[in-house]
């Protein structure tokens, strides 16, 4: 995987994830050619054998094991300091343990930042197993407008002027053009070193969720663009933690969300963006009640219950909840 040319650190934190990590790193040193390529794995007290296989099949990772799950932000920020520290790369990645890199992706990204001064941050499409886009890629800012738009599918039918929470892909799929956006996925998300000394870390208060939405504030703040590009893409088996590890519906996120947004932008805001996501919810319900109903469509019957699940969270009626019993994850 070393090359004469740039070189890139790439950070995985990984929990419980052994095959999604094995494959992660198998498509990094597939597709990643031609950059000076350095890979640390910082695990967080995994229970699969996910360090002994990082260990065993791939002795050029340097691994981290950390002696419990620390979350998402600190396993990072314990490579990240060691990457700032070394002072040899010239970019930095960070990718989830569940992202599979196609096409020469993690080179397009390098690409892309060379060709494009102003952008300290770079983020591909995410695009599921199934081939359907995911949902989260990047966005606006958390505020009572990101919601309207998001929540209320104005980013679908004005992806290129309205700013919603959540930008919808699938608008961009056939654009080769940039979408400059407030904030980007950490799933996988490319930065200038530079970047980072200048931002800081992540923010350690976030265990897991929000450490991305907070790094894209922090940048903007900095005069510093974030750029989606959805003709470059990964694969990524979104979900892994709560579908198929703990077996619930992650509703996390959401309050976490909610959080952010009334201290971020004060009470009547985020009273306002929780009465437009109760909205959007009742409108995928029917939606998706509709396209369940008479049909053997297991993942759409998912979609069903999580939409409830969300929409039952964003009422404050119940606080966790699992799928149906004997649903496939």
């Amino acid at each position: 995987m070393d090359g004469p040319g740039k070189k890139i650190s790439i950070i995985i934190a990984a929990w419980n994830a052994r095959h999604f990590l094995r494959q992660s790193l198998l498509s990094l040193a597939a597709e990643t050619r031609r950059l000076a390529v350095d890979i640390h794995v910082v695990d967080n007290a995994s229970t699969d054998g996910s360090a002994a296989m990082v260990e065993d099949e791939f002795p050029s990772v340097r691994l981290t094991r950390n002696a419990e799950n620390l979350g998402f932000a600190k396993a990072n920020n314990i490579a990240l300091r060691r990457v700032l520290a070394e002072r040899q790369a010239d970019y930095i990645l960070l990718l989830n343990a569940d992202v599979t890199v196609l096409d020469g992706a993690v080179d397009k990204l390098a690409d892309y930042l060379d060709g494009h001064p102003e952008a300290g941050a770079v983020g591909p499409a995410l695009v599921l197993p199934g081939g359907r886009f995911q949902t989260g890629v990047g966005g606006f800012l958390p505020s009572a407008l990101s919601g309207l738009a998001y929540f209320m599918f104005l980013g679908h039918v004005f992806p290129g002027t309205s700013e919603p929470l959540f930008i919808h892909q699938p608008a961009f799929s056939r654009r080769r053009k940039s979408k400059r956006v407030e904030w980007l996925s950490g799933a996988c998300l490319l930065v200038r070193r530079g970047t980072v000394e200048r931002v800081g870390l992540l923010n350690e208060d976030y265990f897991f969720y929000l450490d991305d939405i907070d790094w894209g504030k922090r940048m903007g703040e900095r005069g510093i663009a974030l750029h989606y590009v959805p003709w470059i893409k990964v694969l990524h088996d979104h979900g892994l933690t709560y579908r198929r590890i703990l077996k619930e519906f992650n509703t996390r996120w959401l309050g976490m969300l909610f959080a952010y947004t009334r201290k971020e932008r004060g009470a009547a805001e985020a009273f306002l963006f929780r009465g437009f996501a109760v909205l959007g919810f009742l409108l995928r319900l029917g939606y998706y009640g509709v396209g369940a109903a008479g049909r053997k469509d297991a993942e759409r019957r998912y979609k069903l219950a999580e939409t409830a699940a969300f929409l039952l969270f964003s009422l404050g009626i119940r606080r966790k909840t699992s799928p149906p019993a004997g649903e496939r994850l």
